[in-house]
């Protein structure tokens, strides 16, 4: 079927906008657990203080982010993401960049280790300049003892809580216990947190973060001029484990690689765009309800980000429902290809760490469901019965065919915008 007429066909909203009742956050909930989660976190990170002088001193600040504080979290506020980021304790003047890999960053102290002094060090003792030290191999920071090192740190918090069964129980405020354990998760650490009057866990990962101004590594970023536009200056290099099947021949050179993360400017760039996390949210539910994990949440933002620059002139023209139906296209091609462009630098593929028969696979399945729809394009019912599960489906009906039902569900779903206006929460 041709373009002009699935638009034609999927013109009205009606159905998509009612099937939020099973995608957007319940507005008391959110707050609720915004506000319990924000002090656990909190405290957490003041025992690490205590716990470690080196931690102390280079901690910056706690910026939370991932899909919740950009609005595109759906279904229930139980995982969060949220970046401890940290000041490496040296002279910036000191520090230089470099890359031959897309994405990813190697960040070195340019200075002679045997002699560096009070001018490379900012306020360190020396117990804390050998601590930092065991971080550097070869004057380059090493990204995964860096990782493995607040791993320590919050291990041993840990070990000095009380335990209850497999969690530790931690004091807020001297007021209430939220219980923790801890599990890992690529570069983040995992914390499973239970706060009192709530029956189910909330998955917090924490990934330590070095931030960064945007113009040090102009060179390495093909779109460092659309990146200047942004109001927020700081990119952030990651931890994250690197395959050693890169451009180095040498293994023991590829763990030094920081990926780098410009979740700021991409929040920015959603909340510019409301309508795309809309779009966000439903093909995450489709996501959910066809059983296709491999498709990370991230893989779907970034395949909406990509496609922005071709639809911006008729995105506020086209019905949400068509703009879903093309995002799902754009999701089969990508999949189809096995291969999606990292926003800012599209010689790095982000699908590159799964195999080519998942991806196959996952196409294949898209393209059945697309045809599906183009067949069935006049059905009113045809998007979401992909998008939720056979007993949503049958509650949306019998919600429709009550006009007050559906007032009192739209009253209680947040469209627009689920927390801040798509931005991260710094504390």
């Amino acid at each position: 079927m041709q373009n002009a007429d699935m638009k034609k066909y999927l013109q009205s909203d009606e159905i998509i906008k009612i099937s939020n009742m099973f995608i957007s956050l319940q507005i008391d909930e959110v707050k609720k657990v915004n506000e319990q989660l924000q002090p656990v976190i909190v405290t957490l990170i003041n025992h690490m203080k205590s716990e470690d002088s080196l931690f102390e001193k280079m901690y910056q600040q706690i910026i939370f982010c991932g899909s919740f504080y950009k609005g595109t979290k759906i279904e229930a506020p139980n995982e969060f993401d949220f970046n401890v980021t940290l000041k490496l304790p040296i002279n910036y003047y000191y520090i230089n960049y470099s890359s031959d890999r897309a994405g990813f960053i190697k960040i070195s102290i340019e200075d002679n280790v045997q002699t560096r002094n009070i001018y490379t060090y900012k306020d360190l003792t020396n117990t804390e300049i050998r601590q930092f030290n065991k971080l550097i191999d070869n004057n380059f920071v090493n990204p995964n003892k860096f990782r493995y090192w607040i791993k320590g740190i919050i291990d041993k918090v840990m070990n000095k809580l009380q335990k209850d069964g497999d969690k530790y129980r931690l004091l807020i405020n001297n007021s209430y216990t939220a219980n923790i354990k801890k599990s890992e998760s690529g570069p983040a650490i995992t914390l499973i947190v239970n706060i009192p009057d709530r029956t189910e866990d909330i998955n917090v990962d924490l990934a330590p973060s070095l931030p960064f101004d945007i113009n040090v590594i102009q060179k390495y970023i093909p779109k460092f001029d659309e990146l200047k536009g942004f109001r927020n200056r700081n990119w952030f290099a990651i931890p994250v484990p690197v395959r050693t099947d890169c451009n180095d021949s040498n293994s023991s050179l590829a763990s030094l690689y920081w990926r780098t993360a410009f979740s700021l400017q991409e929040n920015e760039i959603l909340a510019r765009h409301g309508r795309v996390k809309q779009v966000i949210r439903l093909l995450k539910k489709f996501r959910n309800t066809q059983n296709m994990k491999n498709i990370a949440s991230y893989y779907i933002e970034t395949t909406c980000l990509n496609k922005l620059t071709e639809l911006d002139t008729s995105i506020n023209t086209i019905s949400l429902s068509y703009f879903f139906f093309e995002m799902l296209k754009e999701l089969q091609r990508v999949c189809e290809q096995g291969k999606l462009d990292y926003y800012w630098n599209k010689e790095y593929n982000l699908l590159s760490r799964i195999s080519q028969i998942q991806m196959y696979n996952i196409a294949q399945r898209l393209k059945k469901i697309i045809k599906d729809i183009e067949k069935n394009a006049t059905d009113k019912y045809i998007l979401v019965k992909y998008i939720l599960n056979s007993e949503e489906l049958l509650s949306l009906k019998n919600n429709i065919t009550n006009p007050d039902n559906i007032i009192t569900i739209g009253a209680r779903n947040n469209d627009t915008d689920q927390t801040n206006q798509g931005g991260c929460v710094i504390l």
